[in-house]
This record gives structure tokens, C-alpha cells and sequence, in this order.
């Protein structure tokens, strides 16, 4: 029997342990390498030929998402996604015939994984594989790097794409692997980190203000101090947001005045 040769990737040490151990029960899988971040990841999918990546989407530095953009389409193995987030996103996932595990994971779904991997390996070729991991790429927020500040996001939807103004954004909201940009009462989702679309967010136009929040500045209307640092952000159309204290220093350096 030829093997499946498996990389494990995840930061967190009890993942990774579970994983290789459900992994090495497996007659027709061989794991051949483990990577504890991003990093690791890239210079291990480089050199390592591998048929399959269990991949954590969220770590420190280089996400998962970070560690495809790394590979070409075509050096990419099947990716099964280890994720903690919220089954909205999960679907996305699957849109793209790629799998996922949602932590924490049972030994049932672990196998039902397994069957799809498989069914994938033997049945697919490397050619449909790869293009599907350009597409997952190309749809996961199109942010080229040092192309300048974004002016427009195309967004994705029901078949079309509509090209979304920047400035026409009130605030955005983190969702894992996905943000909600609000336009006056309609929530856009939309495939970035809040992390990564910052860094392509004009800074004079949009603050971060929270971990999981980001504010067009031309929308405050006024502040409202809270406990322990922190402020409530209300926007003209009322809208109240957090400014946590840990981001009362980039609020304040857009004002250049403090608080």
C-alpha cells in the first residue's frame, strides 16, 4: 500500500500531539513532518514532498493563509484547515471542496476527514487540486503586497462582484479569517484578516480602535469614557462602538492630541 505522506501544522502543542497520534493509527498515513508556526510551515512544504497539510489557520506571525501565499498553487498539497472559528466560515471552506477540522475535533469527524482526503487524493489530479487552492488564494481578500492603500474591495456575492468604495466603509468588524465591513446598515463579508486589511487601510482614514475593530475616522461623532481606560466610540448614525485602552494610543496619534 502507498502511503499518504502528512505535514501537521499548528502552534499549539496539545493540537499537534492529538493530531499526529490520530494520524499514526492510520495504516495508509505517514506523517513526515511537523512545523510548530508559519515559518516552519514554508521551509518544510518546500522541501518535503507531502500529499496532505493539516494546517492551523490562526498562529502567531505567518496565519495559514499566510503559508499558502508563500507556495505555488502547484507545490500546495490538500490543505484540511484546523480552525476554531465560526461555522460561516467553515462553509466558505467547503464552497472550495477543501476540508476542515473544528476545534475541538472527535475521533468520528477526524475519520470522516480522512475519507475525504482520500477520496481526494486517489480520485483527483494535481492539476484540479492546485487550481483549486489559486482560487481559495485570489479569494482570500486580493491584498497584494506594497500595491499602495486600498481605494475600492471587490466583494464576492451571489455570483457577481461588487466594488465596494473604501471610503463608503463606517467601520469593520474582525471574523476570523473573514471581516464584516459596514456600509450604513448592510454588514459585507469579506476574506482577510482584520490584522491584514489594516495594513492596506490608509491610516489617516482608518484606526484601529480594538482588537477586533477598525473605524472609518470621518464617522466619529463623539467619545464616551467607560471603566478602566476604555471609551465608547459613537458614530453619526449612532452606532456605539469599544475603544479598548491597549488602542488608545492610535486614536490619539490620529488626533495628535491625548485623551
Amino acid at each position: 500500500m502507498e502511503k499518504i505522506h502528512v505535514v501537521v501544522v499548528d502552534d499549539e502543542p496539545a493540537a499537534r500531539v492529538r493530531l499526529i497520534e490520530l494520524l499514526e493509527k492510520q495504516p495508509d498515513f505517514e506523517v513526515v513532518g511537523v512545523a510548530h508556526n508559519g515559518e516552519e510551515a514554508v521551509k518544510l512544504l518546500r522541501t518535503e514532498s507531502a500529499d496532505l497539510v493539516f494546517l492551523d489557520v490562526q498562529m502567531p506571525g505567518l496565519d495559514g493563509f499566510g503559508v499558502l501565499r508563500q507556495l505555488s498553487p502547484q507545490s500546495v498539497p490538500l490543505s484540511i484547515f484546523v480552525t476554531a472559528y465560526d461555522q460561516y466560515a467553515i462553509e466558505a471552506f467547503e464552497a472550495h471542496a477543501l476540508d476542515y477540522l473544528l476545534k475541538p475535533f472527535s475521533d468520528e469527524r477526524f475519520e470522516a476527514t480522512l475519507k475525504r482526503a482520500r477520496d481526494h487524493i486517489r480520485t483527483r489530479t494535481a492539476g484540479e487540486l492546485s487550481r483549486k487552492i489559486a482560487m481559495l488564494l485570489e479569494e482570500s481578500g486580493g491584498l497584494v503586497e506594497g500595491s499602495g492603500y486600498l481605494e475600492r474591495i471587490a466583494i464576492r456575492s451571489g455570483g457577481r462582484v461588487i466594488f465596494l468604495e473604501v471610503a463608503d466603509i463606517d467601520w469593520i468588524e474582525a471574523a476570523g479569517v473573514y471581516v464584516y465591513l459596514h456600509v450604513g446598515p448592510k454588514a459585507h463579508l469579506y476574506r482577510a484578516t482584520v490584522g491584514r486589511l489594516e495594513e492596506r487601510l490608509d491610516p489617516k482614514s482608518f484606526v484601529r480602535v480594538h482588537r477586533s475593530t477598525i473605524v472609518n475616522t470621518g464617522r466619529i461623532l463623539e467619545l464616551k469614557p467607560r471603566t478602566h481606560g476604555d471609551y465608547g466610540i459613537i458614530l453619526k448614525d449612532q452606532t456605539e462602538l469599544t475603544l479598548s485602552r491597549g488602542y488608545r494610543p492610535q486614536l490619539e496619534g490620529w488626533l495628535r492630541q491625548p485623551l
